[in-house]
């Protein structure tokens, strides 16, 4: 038999599921799948999971799972890591709109927006920010040679 997946969920540490809930459906537009959703002690406390998804026509295309696993924010900042990233169209209106929402967002040697050339000559551009426990993740654009 080989491995095969149905789909992915991308298990986020969070401190407060509330507010995690709030930041993830109000900044990045995910929906709440309530069939997945753990409420530990009816109040969120610690092993407390939401399952989310984009919202789309096929729920499954991509899910985060909330997990209360931790009691504070992460600090310090983590160095490495697994990042979520989002692809979209246009990268300077993104970050237009999460500095309007008030969103951390990341430098990277003083530079928010950041290249990469692939081994063909494809160019991203990308930038790094924060969910409320200091989660990182990325945003990306793709752009043609």
């Amino acid at each position: 038999m080989k491995f095969k997946s149905k789909a992915l969920i991308v298990k986020l540490s969070v401190s407060d599921v509330v507010a995690s809930r709030k930041f993830y459906e109000e900044i990045l537009g995910f929906k709440v799948d309530d069939k997945y959703t753990l409420n530990s002690g009816g109040n969120f406390g610690m092993e407390s999971y939401l399952q989310m998804y984009l919202d789309s026509k096929q729920k499954n295309d991509f899910m985060l799972g909330l997990f209360k696993d931790i009691s504070v924010p992460f600090y310090p900042l983590p160095e490495t890591g697994s990042v979520p990233s989002f692809i979209v169209d246009d990268i300077k209106a993104t970050l237009e709109y999460f500095i309007s929402k008030k969103v951390v967002i990341d430098k990277i040697d003083g530079v928010i927006i950041n290249t990469n050339t692939s081994d063909k000559g494809y160019v991203d551009k990308f930038f790094f920010f924060r969910d409320p426990d200091n989660n990182s993740l990325v945003i990306r654009e793709n752009i043609l040679k």
